[in-house]
């Protein structure tokens, strides 16, 4: 017979087994806490939050959505993605408090959520952005990167391409494809 918790190490471990998004959430800590206690590309960390600008056109699609919407976000604060794109929705939840939270674990703490979505090569990756519907069902997914750069990295592999693209784009992109997900998931 195994132990209980052997058995449950073993079926979280599975890769097949479903991650608890809703545990993994509330374990979370918010934007504010994960700036704090982050210590590599700190200064990125803060400039990107302090200059971030959600457009008119954005916050007002955040504001005009019906019920409450999570993002689950798995991050690091060495991840060079995760600085070009996190502060950028935190930015975003924190204008839209109504409709829109947020909560960051580090990836140790969300193994699961990694495995089950993974980029579009196959690897786990952080940002993982997951989109929670008031009772904590997945209704889509961000990951490391938002759609727009994943394309412009076929042709544009090299770190200074993919960093330019980041700083012209100045979050809309991966703003844009969260509302995107929300507003197609309440339809």
């Amino acid at each position: 017979m195994i132990p209980v918790l052997a058995l449950s190490l073993v079926l979280a471990s599975r890769p097949d087994a479903a991650p608890d998004y809703a545990g993994t959430y509330a374990k979370g800590i918010t934007f504010a806490q994960f700036l704090e206690s982050a210590e590599e590309l700190k200064s990125e960390w803060k400039d990107n939050y302090a200059e971030a600008k959600i457009e008119e056109a954005s916050l007002a699609r955040a504001k005009a959505l019906k019920g409450q919407w999570r993002l689950l976000i798995v991050a690091e604060d060495w991840c060079h993605d995760s600085v070009n794109t996190v502060p950028y929705l935190a930015k975003l939840a924190d204008a839209s408090p109504d409709t829109i939270a947020l909560r960051i674990v580090h990836k140790s703490e969300a193994e699961a959520v990694t495995t089950a979505h993974r980029t579009p090569d196959g690897r786990q990756a952080t940002p993982t952005v997951v989109v929670l519907d008031a009772d904590g069902g997945v209704k889509g997914t961000l990951v490391e990167r938002p759609a727009a750069l994943w394309e412009y990295t076929k042709e544009h592999w090299k770190r200074e391409e993919r960093r330019q693209w980041y700083a012209d784009d100045q979050g809309r992109h991966a703003v844009a494809e969260i509302l995107d997900i929300i507003e197609g998931a309440t339809k």
